[in-house]
């Protein structure tokens, strides 16, 4: 079998280029101005946001040329096509320079903030068009310019709903990805920030741009995340979490391994460590790679902060991740299992509770667990006001009715409760906490304590052999590099951070040269 399918394989490859559709022909601009508007016409149809708006180009030795320029209302800015393109070629009269041509005349005459593009191709112009930029044809010129006026209305920048912070700053990225650039080149003001471009979708056309320090970012990492996204052929790029699915390493495993943040001082700093962020038009989230699992540990505010509190914190969101998926586990793994793990004084609170309770125990939790899921679900995608209520509402339900009523026992209660309350420290990992409270609970619920302990070795078994981009998703762990523990599981005062993240990558090690002398 393995022979035949060798084979097979062998003889598609060879017949792969034969099979292969041909290449759409070209269909450029002619010298008839009529031709040129009914050709773009049949491209971009006669939608109502379409503008073709005619006028005449006049010249001081008294000839005038008819012209036309293309855009889309509400994407382009039809005060800049009026001031910047229409007006100067049509109000006041060119002058022929000496050794140039027509073409070029009109090309200086007019005054916009982007360069002019000289276009030949419909399609790569229609394109274009419907992003926004305005196309000006002239008759008897088999070439069009093509001027990036975008005015389409953007909202304002203000500090991102789900990484605030109380010191740090306060805006994060919007839905433009030449915005979020700005943002981020402001941060970081030096020749070797790239900004690598690539656009994806058939229809959708999305501009999706890759940031790194050209000085400090591997090449290998660099050009395997080119090649992934290039590779990506689709009819539409709705998001940024299209992209991330469809070039991580594991997109069946439950962990992210691309990380994502809506912070542009989060990016340029990831930037500057080494790694590379990935932007999305129409998408304030942007992602970064290499990610690793302690990240979701970490926050940006650590920095501004004291280094040891930092490190309690750290330890402090690390233990809520074992109590969210854990709790309900262990606690059904006891009182069904092993009792004897129960301290006398418990004994008879916990029988009282179960007395009224008319379900057993692993429908009473799975019960809690499913309302609780429903609560946080309907409080996501309802309306701030009315999210908040609900929220109110659902612990006044679960935490004081429920267990008067005798549905749930107050035991049950609290452990469900410190489960969930203990996931939203982690909100990286909130999705995998979810899907692990539930799994570890079932196989509890069958084998007890084993029904723990397997699972939680195939889980670290699985963990340790992810990888983001090819960098192991472990690390400094697995694999163990002691010089990044400084800033991972604790955090060193900046004194002892003075090189870059071994588990990263990079052409410069050294990202701290010196530092003030202490003084005795």
């Amino acid at each position: 079998m393995k022979r035949y399918s060798k084979i097979r394989n062998m003889l598609r490859s060879a017949t792969e280029p034969k099979q292969q559709k041909q290449k759409e022909p070209i269909i450029t601009l002619s010298s008839d101005l009529e031709d040129n508007e009914e050709m773009l016409k049949k491209h971009l149809g006669t939608s109502e946001d379409l503008v073709y708006r005619h006028f005449t180009i006049s010249f001081e030795d008294g000839n005038t040329l008819p012209a036309l320029l293309v855009l889309v209302d509400g994407l382009s800015d039809q005060d800049a096509a009026r001031n910047n393109i229409i007006k100067p070629l049509n109000t006041y009269t060119l002058k022929r320079r000496k050794n140039h041509h027509t073409f070029t005349s009109i090309k200086h005459q007019i005054s916009v903030f982007q360069p002019v593009i000289v276009e030949s191709d419909i399609k790569k112009a229609v394109v274009q068009i419907l992003k926004g930029s305005a196309f000006l044809i002239i008759d008897g010129i088999k070439q069009g310019m093509l001027m990036d006026i975008g005015g389409y209305e953007l909202r304002a920048l203000e500090e991102p709903q789900t990484e605030r912070t109380v010191r740090g700053a306060r805006e994060g990225f919007i839905e433009s990805v030449n915005t979020n650039m700005n943002l981020i080149r402001r941060r970081i003001p030096h020749p070797s920030l790239k900004f690598d471009s690539v656009s994806i979708g058939k229809y959708s056309q999305k501009k999706v741009v890759i940031a790194y320090m050209d000085e400090i970012a591997d090449t290998k990492l660099i050009n395997r995340v080119k090649k992934r996204l290039q590779q990506i052929k689709s009819d539409s790029v709705d998001s940024s979490g299209f992209v991330e699915q469809v070039i991580e390493d594991h997109p069946h495993s439950m962990f992210p391994t691309i990380g994502n943040t809506e912070r542009p001082d989060l990016a340029a700093s990831l930037i500057v460590e080494g790694r590379i962020v990935i932007l999305v038009d129409e998408d304030p989230f942007s992602l970064y790679v290499p990610y690793f699992f302690l990240e979701s540990i970490k926050n940006i505010e650590d920095y501004s902060s004291r280094p040891y509190f930092t490190t309690l914190v750290r330890f402090i969101r690390l233990l809520s991740f074992f109590a969210a998926i854990l709790f309900p586990a262990f606690y059904i793994a006891v009182l069904n299992f092993h009792k004897v793990m129960i301290p006398s004084d418990m004994v008879v609170p916990f029988i009282q509770a179960r007395e009224t309770v008319p379900f057993p125990l692993t429908m009473e939790i799975l019960l809690v667990i499913f309302m609780f899921e429903i609560v946080r679900e309907a409080g996501v995608r309802l309306p701030e006001q009315v999210g908040s209520a609900l929220s109110i509402v659902g612990a006044l339900i679960f935490g004081q009715v429920a267990v008067a009523a005798g549905i749930v026992g107050a035991p049950t209660a609290i452990v469900v409760s410190i489960s969930y309350i203990a996931s939203y420290v982690n909100n990286p990992v909130s999705d995998a906490i979810s899907l692990l409270r539930i799994g570890l609970f079932i196989a509890a619920s069958l084998f007890g304590a084993y029904g723990i302990i397997m699972p939680l070795l195939a889980l670290l078994t699985h963990m340790v052999s992810l990888t983001s981009i090819g960098i192991p998703y472990m690390a400094p762990l697995a694999p163990f590099h002691l010089q990044d523990l400084k800033d991972a599981l604790l955090r060193f005062p900046y004194r002892f951070l003075k090189k870059r993240p071994e588990s990263i990558p990079s052409k410069k090690k050294k990202q701290i040269e010196s530092l003030p002398e202490l003084e005795d």
